[in-house]
């Protein structure tokens, strides 16, 4: 059985030094940026210079590239459940167009994340190559190295200005490939390579496709990812040799901006220049026709969104269209994902594991992308009995005995007891849905995963709404003393978001009344569907704000969107049009954002981490606070219409719709009005305290 995976490795690169035996490599690192048609030739050992005083570094803008989706011709990638983003970046490459680029954000050992097989004469001497670097302004360390054979160099200090990595090779007198890899000991962001040589003595670089430019695939816009950071909005374009050209129109329908380049390669960058923060439609036309796609753009700093630990989304990775679907969760800055372990898949054999593949590759591809997984521990196996609910005794202690098992050999946040026990669709044995007959399910799931992971949290309820009768049965029924949260799904607040904080303290107080003290309150499954003639997307995004930040000013711990992907691509299907993107598009590599969608990533955005600070809210008027005073950022609705509310401010206050538009408000003797609507607003405010006045409040006024 393999080991749930939680730590990161980070190790150490070597540096080799000394003599070179007749099969080593000797390869050296030159910090500046010298272009690729200056590049020095290795030089022999020579007396060590007395050092002189290092000037510091400038710092260097981040190269004008985007990431694409696309097969490298001859190099293997490393598996997606090993390194998250192993793709293209188109624009700015040190040679052509294209670049290979690496985004770890977690690795378990020596990873390999990029080799190639180079012909060469055995006993022969090459001299080797390679551009480096990596999206940072100033020069940061790079827990990678470079490898050929058995030698390897572990990476210098880079920034965004391309570096160059040389050498000399001798092959083996037994061989007649040498293999080149970049191996990855620890995580790494935004790690570029390009322009690979191994040259021998006739002059020819033996490497295939070294500049990285030829790419398969036959999309026209091949971003990785259409959330686009406010820096450098970009698109990957596969274009004929010719004209580009490009129009965004945004949320109103209004052109926004538009411009073209001239392609002169296979695979463009194109800068969307003027495209401020927003969610737009974008058209680009090339030699080969028109197409279309939807695109947010959003201010946000390094290679994807922070993860924000308090959001999740509901998966359903067992189907071949979330195949993609880490990268898709991780580019909203979402940290983690709830979905189905279904028991009768795993264990076919009594008391044997094993995994079926689509929960492997699914869920390593979250831990490689650093997003924990929310396990539901479902449903029941006929090897032991009833194929739907455990109910023998033996069948409740291999249940437990099931969950530890996914607690050793999955990234897990947590393990959710159960889908919906209370549900006649889920449950429809004699026992019934009583939470009587929920408890020894939970008891033995605890007991269980307590011997192989005490710290895991096991998560309670997890019913269909919340059923205040059932759960305080549960409770009366001592189901607090094997629970470590409680989770529920209040569809019932779909007519009024903000009645799920009543719901919040009602089971606050039912678990007081009925356990004699409380748990942390999970809501692991909430969405609104977007179905023709029901909510539009626009109400769908406000949806889940509205419900998210009421959940968690209300003192829930977490929240999870139902679901990713739209399942259907009808948008008349209600249970097909839950998700955050809609399904793919001819034309168009990646998944494209539903507004619900880039309001998650905007949300996540704009509350940077910060912890819940206070709900301000008063009457007529929505506020929730994140952050001290000193660098607040407030959530803002008013339910019923228009309103007004003030904030006390130093600077001027930044107002950003749930389109990504900003507009500033200067206070008037520190203190600003902001106009409120029915539909969510980000504040950012600033107010430096002074000696001992009093904590800034906040004030809101219906207005008509």
């Amino acid at each position: 059985m393999q080991i749930r995976r939680r730590t990161i490795y980070i190790g150490a690169a070597i540096v080799l030094v000394g003599a070179l035996t007749a099969t080593a490599v000797a390869l050296t690192a030159s910090g500046s940026s010298t272009p690729p048609a200056a590049r020095p030739t290795p030089s022999t050992s020579s007396a060590t210079p007395t050092p002189s005083a290092t000037p510091e570094p400038a710092p260097v803008s981040a190269p004008l590239s985007v990431p694409a989706a696309g097969q490298f011709d001859s190099w293997k990638r490393a598996s997606t459940t090993k390194v998250a983003r192993v793709v293209p970046q188109v624009g700015q490459g040190a040679d052509g167009s294209v670049a290979a680029y690496i985004d770890a954000p977690v690795i378990d050992g020596k990873t390999s994340a990029l080799a190639v097989d180079a012909a060469v004469v055995a006993g022969a001497s090459y001299e080797f190559s390679a551009q480096v670097r990596s999206l940072s302004p100033l020069p940061e360390a790079v827990d990678a190295a470079i490898e050929i054979g058995t030698e390897r160099i572990g990476l210098p200090e880079l920034s965004a200005a391309w570096t160059t990595v040389t050498g000399t090779f001798t092959a083996p007198a037994d061989a007649d490939t040498a293999q080149i890899r970049v191996v990855l000991d620890g995580p790494v962001a935004g790690l570029g390579i390009d322009d690979v040589s191994l040259v021998g003595a006739d002059g020819e670089n033996v490497v295939p496709n070294p500049s990285f430019e030829k790419v398969g695939g036959k999309d026209t816009i091949v971003n990785r990812s259409l959330i686009l950071p406010a820096s450098n909005p970009m698109l990957a374009v596969r274009a004929p040799a010719g004209q580009i050209s490009w129009t965004a129109t945004d949320a109103g329908g209004k052109v926004a901006a538009k411009g073209a380049v001239d392609a002169s390669h296979v695979l463009e960058a194109v800068p969307l220049t003027g495209l401020d923060e927003g969610y737009y439609s974008v058209a680009v036309k090339t030699g080969a026709g028109t197409v279309k796609t939807l695109l947010g753009v959003i201010d946000y700093e390094g290679t994807t969104i922070a993860a924000d630990p308090r959001f999740g989304v509901g998966l359903h990775v067992e189907n071949d269209l979330y195949s993609d679907a880490a990268d898709l969760t991780a580019s909203l800055g979402i940290g983690l994902a709830r979905n189905d372990v279904l028991w009768r898949f795993n264990e076919t054999s009594k008391g044997k594991y094993d995994w079926a593949d689509h929960y492997v590759n699914g869920f390593d591809r979250l831990h490689a992308h650093g997003i924990h997984l929310l396990g539901i521990v479902n449903y029941g196996n006929e090897l032991y009995g009833n194929g739907k609910v455990p109910t023998s005794k033996a069948a409740i202690a291999a249940y437990g005995d099931y969950a530890a098992a996914m607690a050793e050999r999955f990234d897990l946040v947590g393990l959710e007891v159960f889908n919906e026990f209370n549900h006649t669709r889920f449950n429809k044995t004699a026992c019934g849905t009583k939470p009587s007959c929920y408890v020894p399910l939970l008891d033995s799931v605890h007991s269980a995963v307590e011997k192989v992971d005490p710290d895991l949290p096991i998560i309670a309820g997890s019913t269909a709404r919340y059923d205040a009768p059932w759960f305080d049965g549960l409770w009366r029924a001592g189901g607090l003393k094997y629970s470590d949260a409680i989770s529920f799904h209040p569809y019932e607040v779909s007519s009024k978001p903000e009645s799920l904080a009543g719901i919040v303290d009602e089971a606050n107080r039912s678990m007081k009344e009925n356990g004699k003290t409380t748990r942390p309150i999970w809501i692991t499954e909430l969405g609104s569907s977007s179905k023709t003639g029901g909510r539009t997307v626009s109400a769908q995004a406000d949806y889940l704000v509205r419900t998210s930040i009421t959940a968690l000013a209300s003192g829930a711990e977490k929240f999870f969107w139902y679901d990713l992907i739209n399942d259907d691509p009808s948008p008349a299907k209600h249970e097909g049009n839950f998700g955050m993107y809609y399904q793919k598009a001819s034309g168009v590599a990646a998944f494209q954002p539903k507004p619900v969608g880039y309001a998650q990533a905007l949300m996540i955005a704009r509350l940077g981490g910060r912890a819940l600070a206070a709900d301000e809210s008063a009457k007529g008027v929505h506020s929730v606070r994140f952050g001290d005073e000193k660098d607040a950022v407030r959530v803002v609705w008013a339910p019923k219409g228009k309103a007004e509310m003030t904030v006390r401010s130093d600077v001027a206050v930044t107002v950003t719709t749930m389109t990504g538009a900003t507009k500033t408000i200067e206070p008037v003797d520190g203190v600003a009005t902001i106009p409120v609507t029915v539909r969510p607003q980000f504040v950012e405010s600033s107010l430096e305290p002074a000696g001992a006045t009093p904590a800034p409040t906040v004030s809101q006024t219906p207005a008509g």
